[in-house]
């Protein structure tokens, strides 16, 4: 074999593993579907230098982690199927939902700790809030 058939030879080899990579990338690896319960989180993908983060989603049916550090704006979204009342606890600041709307949470992290999100009537558990110390 001559050393151009080995170089495409090569050529060839190394493309089949690139694209083998990205396939096998964009696969994800999670097979699970949504749950058929409420729950369900979104990720926040990383913000361009000219626009904010998306605040994180949480809805009912799974309990959402959310951290911040104290002096940061603690942000989140809240999407109910149900009429409710959203309480955060510690900072005991609440909001109604409405079914199907979406309400959105921004106050500063001024108390370190672990806190409840709940929604309120319902007695559940939608969300925990850490505030780490600066």
């Amino acid at each position: 074999m001559s050393g151009a058939q080995r170089l495409t030879f090569l050529a060839i080899a190394v493309a089949i593993a690139i694209v083998a990579a990205i396939v096998l990338g964009s696969s994800g690896g999670d097979d699970e579907g949504p749950s058929p319960t409420r729950a369900q989180a979104t990720a926040t993908p990383e913000p361009t230098a000219t626009q904010k983060p998306e605040a994180p989603l949480v809805v009912s049916g799974k309990v959402t982690k959310l951290r911040f550090k104290q002096g940061d704006t603690v942000r989140f979204r809240v999407r109910s199927d149900v009429a409710d009342e959203v309480h955060v606890h510690g900072y005991d600041v609440m909001k109604d939902v409405e079914p199907g709307n979406e309400i959105t949470f921004s106050f500063p992290a001024e108390i370190t700790g672990i806190f409840e999100i709940e929604l309120e009537n319902a007695g559940r558990q939608i969300a925990q809030l850490r505030v780490d110390p600066r």
